[in-house]
């Protein structure tokens, strides 16, 4: 979960959907290899950073590049922002007043072609079987600092912040110390030492990290791109639906929450859709509980760098009761200020209409972060019975850091555990029917389990 997202996304997440990719990242991409293989032309009046928008039918996505001089007199240009398809440039050629870019996308090759201006690129783009128009402005800011420099703030701002120090050890620190030798050589560029960041960040093997430029360009609410998170419908046999694609702040998503269990109240049994669902903020979730719920009930709990370095121990497990305050609100920044103090447990249920019926909630791999926290605790209390596939193993909270020259650091900023004491990050949370992959393969299995009035 990410304790710094609000109510309003990046039009990224309309592309992240039609690809039918999460909305979030929780785990970084591998680092492309050190010294990228580059070739084309050098550029010089292109040098600098880029806003850059890529629109296809139903949706865009917004990211940012940089653009300098290549070790081997080439232009290099590097994707520092948001990148959903892995997009890495590896040629850039100036033809005719024409600028061509080739690289690769997790989607396949990839192709970029714009009439030549210094300022503004307006052109086409190919990435695979996809197409579409891309608009590229440059930026007024620009590194200031040197490469070296910026990888030890990096590094010192991850070290210190992490949820637990046990992730840093003898093999994390030897990927340090090599990835700032690398940097510290002629030649070494902002592409360089941003590889170098997230490759340092990956090597610890937790999720909910980042490191990136956060484009400037305008964003829109979920409502405004026509994509609510919460939707629902009746389905044969007297069953309810309600599909949760995402846990955003939104109290509006709250509200439709509450209209679909009145309108599905009288309804033998319920269907929660929770696959796909990478995650988000509390609030909503919280509301869930509320209605499955009759009473308070614990929902799992989270621990800082702070809460254990004042207790003097290395992990959340060895904190005492006493280190947990409880955390009953909605809202991003209560919870913030919450595990600013270093520990809290999370109660949730008994603040709604409870629905008494039987409920079958669906997940995959795709269902992440608080995802997978709502569905450890509805399994452990028994509440529901959880159709589908595994979770991803992706369940820590994130918090973001403004980094030197224009970066964002996102990093795994608290620790979480299940009423019980599970562990869910780098094991995820197991159905209790595990189903062939396919979302209709879950349902079916669901409303069957549903209609034998929620018995096996």
């Amino acid at each position: 979960m990410d304790a710094r997202s609000g109510a309003r996304i990046g039009r990224r997440t309309a592309l992240g959907l039609v690809l039918g990719g999460a909305i979030v990242g929780l785990r970084p991409p591998r680092a492309a290899a050190q010294n990228v293989s580059l070739a084309g032309d050098r550029i010089p009046v292109l040098f600098g950073r880029w806003n850059v928008a890529f629109h296809v039918a139903g949706g865009s996505a917004d990211t940012v590049w940089v653009v300098e001089p290549s070790a081997n007199g080439t232009t290099s240009i590097a994707t520092v922002g948001p990148n959903q398809v892995a997009l890495s440039i590896l040629e850039a050629r100036l033809a005719d007043d024409v600028l061509h870019l080739a690289g690769n996308t997790n989607l396949g090759p990839a192709t970029l072609t714009a009439p030549f201006d210094p300022q503004r690129l307006v052109g086409r783009f190919r990435a695979g079987e996809m197409n579409g128009d891309f608009v590229a402005e440059k930026r007024p800011d620009a590194r200031s600092r040197a490469v070296v420099e910026l990888f030890d703030q990096a590094a010192a701002t991850f070290q210190d912040n992490l949820f637990s120090p046990v992730p840093l050890n003898d093999a994390w620190q030897a990927v340090k110390a090599e990835r700032r030798a690398s940097l510290a050589v002629d030649g070494a560029t902002e592409r360089d030492m941003v590889v170098a960041v997230r490759t340092l960040m990956a090597a610890t093997g937790v999720s909910h990290l980042g490191y990136l430029i956060e484009p400037s360009g305008p964003t829109v609410t979920a409502a405004e791109a026509g994509m609510p998170a919460v939707s629902w419908r009746r389905l044969r046999g007297d069953l309810g639906y309600i599909r949760i694609a995402s846990f955003v702040e939104a109290a509006i998503e709250r509200d439709r929450l509450d209209t679909a269990f009145a309108e599905l109240a009288d309804t033998r049994g319920l269907v929660v859709d929770l696959q796909g669902n990478s995650g988000g903020n509390l609030g909503l979730a919280m509301r869930l509980g509320d209605h499955l719920f009759e009473g308070a009930t614990a929902a799992g709990s989270f621990a800082t760098r702070r809460a254990l370095d004042t207790a003097g121990v290395s992990a959340m497990d060895e904190l005492p009761t006493s280190a947990f305050s409880r955390f009953e609100a909605y809202g991003v920044d209560e919870f913030q200020a919450a595990l600013d103090t270093g520990a809290v447990t999370l109660i949730t249920g008994g603040r709604a209409a409870n629905y008494p019926g039987p409920v079958a909630v669906l997940i995959d791999g795709s269902s992440a972060s608080t995802t997978e926290g709502m569905a450890a605790v509805i399994k452990e209390s028994g509440r529901a019975r959880l159709f589908g596939l595994r979770t991803a193993g992706q369940m820590l909270s994130s918090r973001r850091f403004e980094t030197w020259d224009g970066y964002t650091m996102r990093l795994a900023y608290a620790d979480f555990r299940t009423p019980g004491g599970v562990v869910v990050e780098g094991f995820g949370v197991a159905p209790g029917h595990e189903t062939r992959p396919g979302g209709e393969n879950a349902l079916n299995a669901a409303t069957a389990w549903l209609r034998r009035g929620g018995r096996a």
